[in-house]
């Protein structure tokens, strides 16, 4: 009998399946699409976004518009201070069918005026642009939110975060009640604004625009300086909330609330708080007073965020206990981040958090161990925990019969706190068989013994940052034949020498991103042990790593063609034949400072 190729088989059923790998990593696609040209056809179909866009894949942009026909949003990242209209016009004319977003990442230039002007001639785009973030732009004006809405005016989500100085220098950047008005009075199907940074000038009278003006408004994002000029008061937040009946999500980042310098407001801001799904409040705006008034309220809140309270936990433990009460049965999310909490705290209000799945207490000193035995038994929906950064004292103690284990928990993050011993990590993960993801970056009493340990008890775990520990390696005890399935490893300027990345290659067959930036003890050697025997490996960070030479690059290149990104030891001394080399090959160069995070 004849065999039956993939050619059998329908298109629609090949494009879950590659839907379903897309969501588990999307450089699956790259793979497949080498297969045969129908699954490059149908591969193509399936590429929904371009993530990093910018003056140096300029070249390449015209081929990728059009071979990914269905593109839905482009995130566009620059170089400070270069102009970005040429590249915006190019997507214009890219014929790009179904481009819905336009996400600009810090850029640190002017707007694209012309861009702009150019994507709105565009009607396909003109029509289906939904989103657009303007986060990072100098010299952005009043005059700039008219022309988005003009161009856009079937936006539905937009982001406005102007940047007023770069080093030294100073730009005219500033937003006031006169941009929001024209902004709102046009953008009739908006329905999430973000108004931040120290150049937003805004009053109450431009939340009473945007309420008045976009009726389907169901979020809102102000963060304003508190050395502005002009602030929000109590007023305009209450108006807002009493005259948006779709309004669900509110993140407040302002100085302390004035009294409304309206008439109409005889309410607190938060009385009508009753319709939120999502509050964030931070620094001063937290107090116990605003928490009673949002419990009274009763909302049906599934995301609480409360950052930077900078008072004494005592004062307010009373009040966000009644709120957590009140929330019990919605509440999903939950952030006390850079708080003074104390590890009784944290017991006394477990009673009212299990049904939360996200955890993240980042940065709140006065935590241990206690608090993640607490959490781990009151929060047993709990999927991801961040606790990095409490600055606690050791409190290890472990009872294995009295905790059960937490079959959801996914991802891990405790970097950053000196109380961590290799015991405390590998009774930690006795909790978690379902592990991930795990952060223990900065945890400087750490040794390779309890890594290696953890690696072993949770063979799930796909992403491990270890940055700044003093490892030399990852694995020492066991045997070749122990394989892991991590995808990403995170080891900057940790002690890993060659004979730590001829371990990382044998036994991490699945690595597809390494960052070993300022590891000064490996070598060319070394990197070549992993790039050999990674097959998948398709981006690496090398930067810093003083004893690995640049000749390396095209090496690297040749022997493992999926090799798509590349951060080289010192961008600067490369020649001209090895980055011309790099990129016929396909391979990106990224120029990134030592000490910089890589996505």
């Amino acid at each position: 009998m004849k065999k039956q190729g993939h050619g059998h088989f329908p298109d629609d059923c090949w494009e879950l399946i590659f839907q379903k790998l897309r969501e588990d990593d999307e450089r699956h696609l790259g793979s497949i699409s080498l297969v045969s040209k129908r699954f490059l056809s149908i591969s193509n179909r399936m590429k929904l976004s371009l993530k990093y866009v910018n003056n140096e894949t300029l070249p390449l942009l015209p081929n990728l518009l059009q071979r990914f026909r269905h593109i839905e949003p482009i995130v566009i990242h620059n170089n400070p201070r270069k102009d970005i209209d040429g590249l915006v016009d190019l997507i214009s004319r890219s014929g790009v069918l179904n481009l819905q977003a336009i996400r600009f990442r810090w850029c640190m230039t002017e707007p694209p005026r012309d861009g702009f002007k150019a994507l709105a001639l565009n009607k396909n785009i003109k029509n289906n642009m939904k989103v657009l973030d303007c986060s990072g732009f100098i010299s952005i004006q009043d005059s700039d939110l008219v022309l988005i809405a003009d161009c856009f005016p079937r936006l539905e989500e937009l982001r406005i975060h102007p940047v007023m100085c770069i080093g030294n220098d100073k730009f005219a950047a500033r937003i006031t009640d006169d941009g929001v008005e024209a902004l709102a009075s046009k953008l009739k199907q908006l329905k999430e604004i973000a108004l931040e940074g120290h150049a937003c000038f805004i009053t109450d009278q431009s939340l009473i625009s945007l309420s008045t003006n976009c009726v389907e408004l169901s979020k809102i994002s102000i963060w304003q300086s508190e050395r502005g000029q002009h602030n929000v008061t109590v007023g305009g937040i209450d108006f807002v909330m009493r005259h948006s009946p779709n309004l669900t999500s509110l993140s407040l980042d302002l100085s302390p609330l004035q009294p409304s310098a309206f008439s109409f407001s005889k309410e607190n801001a938060f009385t009508n708080a009753k319709n939120l799904h999502s509050l964030t409040m931070c620094r001063q705006l937290i107090s116990s007073k605003n928490i009673c008034l949002v419990a009274k309220a009763h909302p049906p809140l599934k995301m609480l965020k409360l950052v930077g309270f900078e008072g004494q936990y005592f004062e307010i433990h009373g009040a966000l206990k009644l709120l957590l009460q009140a929330c019990q049965l919605t509440l999903e999310d939950l952030t006390l981040a850079c708080w003074s909490l104390i590890d009784t705290g944290i017991s006394d209000l477990a009673q009212h958090l299990s049904n939360l799945t996200f955890i993240d207490l980042h940065g709140s000193s006065g935590l241990t161990s206690a608090t993640f035995y607490t959490l781990t038994k009151s929060c047993p929906l709990l999927q991801i925990l961040k606790m990095a950064y409490t600055r606690g004292l050791e409190m290890n103690f472990f009872f294995p019969d009295y905790l059960p284990k937490n079959y959801h928990m996914r991802h891990l993050d405790i970097s950053g706190n000196i109380w961590l011993t290799d015991m405390t990590l590998m009774n930690f993960v006795q909790v978690f068989p379902n592990l991930q993801f795990l952060d223990v970056s900065y945890c400087e009493q750490l040794t390779f013994f309890s890594i290696e340990e953890v690696l072993r008890r949770c063979p799930f775990i796909t992403q491990l940052n270890i940055n700044h520990l003093k490892v030399s390696c990852v694995f020492g005890r066991y045997s070749d034949h122990f394989v892991v399935n991590l995808k990403t490893l995170k080891a900057r300027e940790t002690q890993i020498n060659d004979e730590g990345m001829s371990m990382i290659g044998n036994r991490c067959r699945n690595l597809q991103h390494l960052d070993i930036g300022c590891c000064e003890n490996v070598t060319d050697k070394g990197v070549m042990e992993v790039v050999r025997n990674c097959e998948r490996l398709s981006h690496t960070t090398l930067v810093g790593c003083k004893n690995v030479s640049t000749d390396i690059l095209l090496q690297m290149v040749s022997s493992r063609p999926s090799l798509g990104n590349i951060e080289p030891p010192c961008f600067g001394d490369l020649s001209e034949e090895m980055i011309n080399g790099a990129l016929s090959s396909g391979c990106r160069l990224a120029a990134k400072s030592p000490y910089s995070s890589s996505n």
